[in-house]
């Protein structure tokens, strides 16, 4: 038996893993709505680090030099409404920037690094003393909280998840071939990767969300909460 499977589990906590598109911020974000805890999203913890990155001008691959833009932030937290939102020297990083598509190809390079990602274990895990989370990431069931009461692993196939980038980003001008290649390298970049590879961790609720609708994603997962 595994250490996580010998301790008590984290009652206040709600983790949602998968790949890139598969709708695991908007899902979270909802659900977390619903059930009245705070939303996380770690996904944008990791593109504003890449923003700050590509803005020093440091190569995402460098990972001494991104330690050292890492040890340069000054990092608060914002309640606002149902979200736990990350500051960044202040202030909250421009959405159209961390999600644009310079910071979508370099993110998966800085968040390898293992000084980034223990660095950002860290910072996510103090969020639990604000409250109850749900939070959405890449290892939150594996390596944040391998102990959180309910586990979800969200995923859909790399064109349903094409198709959803495009509809939610338009303004990027790319076609889906393009957007599914890109998604297919990123799937093999997180689950290869050394440091905390994407995976289905044990005790994880795999939930496939292609041919769902998010109406159905979300009351199937309000009822895996009550279960829990």
């Amino acid at each position: 038996m595994s250490d996580s499977e010998r301790s008590p589990k984290v009652a206040a906590v709600v983790a949602i893993d998968g790949p890139a598109g598969s709708g695991k911020s908007t899902v979270a974000r909802l659900l977390a709505r619903r059930i009245g805890w705070f939303f996380v999203d770690t996904g944008a913890m990791y593109r504003a680090l890449t923003l700050a990155v590509l803005n020093a001008a440091v190569a995402p691959e460098d990972e001494a030099g991104v330690m050292r833009v890492l040890s340069g932030l000054r990092i608060d937290w914002k309640e606002s409404r149902e979200e736990l939102c990350m500051l960044v020297g202040g202030k909250a990083p421009p959405e159209l920037e961390i999600r644009s598509a310079r910071v979508s190809a370099s993110v998966s390079a800085v968040a390898s690094h293992a000084g980034v990602r223990a660095w950002m274990v860290a910072r996510q895990r103090e969020l639990l003393g604000r409250g109850a989370l749900v939070m959405e990431g890449r290892d939150i069931g594996s390596v944040v909280f391998p102990n959180a009461r309910l586990k979800v692993y969200l995923d859909a196939s790399p064109a349903v998840r094409a198709r959803r980038r495009l509809l939610q980003h338009p303004e990027a001008g790319l076609d889906v071939a393009q957007v599914e290649a890109e998604i297919r390298r990123r799937d093999r970049r997180d689950q290869e990767r050394a440091c905390a590879p994407l995976r289905v961790t044990a005790g994880a609720r795999v939930l496939d969300t292609s041919d769902r609708t998010l109406d159905e994603v979300l009351e199937c997962l309000e009822e895996w909460v009550h279960e829990e």
